[in-house]
C-alpha cells in the first residue's frame, strides 16, 4: 500500500477552516469588547460552561451510551431516530440550564443584554476553537498521515489495511472545499449561541422560567433538525437549512435588546 500523492487545495481548506474556527470567537468577543465595553471576564465564564457542561459531561455520557447501545440504536429507523432526539434534548437541556447556571453563580450582578452578547460569544467560541476546530484539525493530521505512510511495510492484519484503504477512499473523494462547510456553519452557530444567551437572561430580567424553556426548545428543535438532515441528505444541505437560523438568531438577539426609556414630562414653566 503506496503513498498517494496529497491535495494541496483540500490542505489549504482544511488550514483556513481551522484559523476561521479559532479567530472568529475572538473577532466577535472583540467587537462585543470595542462597542459595549464588555470585560473579557464573561467570555471567559462563556467557554467555562461550555467546557463543564458539554466536554466534561454531556459528551463523555453519550460516548459511553453509545458504546452499550450502539447495536440496538442501529437495529431499526425507531431506535435511530429515538436516539437523535435523545441527543438533541440533551444538548438543549445540557448548554441552556448551563447558561442559566452560570448567570446564577458566576454573573451574580451585570445580567445585561451587552453581558449576554459576551457570555454567548464565548460559549459558542470555546466549541467552535476546541471542539470543532480540534476535530477539523484531527482530520487534517489523518489526511496527511494515510496519504504519506506507507503501510504495507508495517506488517498490519489484512483487516486494518482494508479500514486503511477505506480511509483513503473517503478521503479521496471529498471535494476540496468540504472543510469550508464547518467553518461557514460555525459562523452561523455562534450567532445561535448569542441568541440563546440573550433569550435564557430574559429568565433573570423578566423573572420567567419559561424563557429558559423556549431556549431548551429551540435549541432542541435545531439541532434535530440537523441531526435528521445529516441522516437524510448530503452534509451541503444540512448546512443550507442551518443557514435560515441565522435570520433567527440575529432577530432574537435585535428584539430582545432593551429599548431606551421614554423621555420624561417637560418640567412646568
Amino acid at each position: 500500500m503506496e503513498t498517494i500523492p496529497l491535495n494541496p487545495l483540500l490542505i489549504a481548506s482544511y488550514v483556513a477552516a481551522i484559523a476561521f474556527e479559532v479567530i472568529l470567537p475572538l473577532v466577535v468577543g472583540f467587537f462585543i469588547h470595542r462597542r459595549f465595553g464588555v470585560r473579557w471576564k464573561f467570555f471567559l465564564f462563556g467557554m467555562l460552561v461550555f467546557f463543564v457542561t458539554q466536554l466534561l459531561i454531556r459528551i463523555p455520557l453519550v460516548q459511553l451510551v453509545q458504546a452499550y447501545l450502539g447495536q440496538t440504536i442501529q437495529s431499526s429507523q425507531t431506535f435511530l431516530y429515538a436516539w437523535v432526539f435523545a441527543l438533541a434534548l440533551t444538548a438543549g437541556l445540557f448548554e441552556e440550564i448551563g447558561r442559566y447556571l452560570g448567570y446564577r453563580f458566576l454573573i451574580k450582578d451585570n445580567k445585561t443584554w451587552e453581558v449576554g452578547l459576551m457570555y454567548g460569544a464565548g460559549h459558542g467560541g470555546l466549541e467552535s476553537m476546541l471542539l470543532i476546530g480540534g476535530l477539523v484539525l484531527l482530520g487534517l493530521i489523518n489526511y496527511i498521515a494515510l496519504s504519506t505512510t506507507d503501510f504495507s511495510a508495517l506488517n498490519l492484519p489484512p483487516d486494518q489495511l482494508a479500514s486503511i484503504q477505506t480511509a483513503r477512499q473517503q478521503y479521496a473523494g471529498l471535494d476540496w472545499w468540504m472543510p469550508l462547510l464547518g467553518a461557514y456553519e460555525r459562523f452561523i452557530t455562534i450567532f445561535f449561541h448569542i441568541a440563546m444567551s440573550v433569550l435564557v437572561l430574559q429568565t433573570f430580567l423578566r423573572r420567567s422560567l419559561s424563557w429558559l424553556v423556549l431556549a431548551i426548545a429551540l435549541h432542541t428543535l435545531v439541532n434535530f433538525i440537523a441531526l435528521v438532515l445529516a441522516q437524510l441528505t448530503s452534509v451541503l444541505w444540512v448546512e443550507v437549512a442551518l443557514t435560515f437560523t441565522l435570520p433567527l438568531s440575529l432577530a432574537l438577539i435585535f428584539y430582545l435588546r432593551p429599548r431606551p426609556a421614554p423621555p420624561g414630562p417637560a418640567p412646568a414653566a
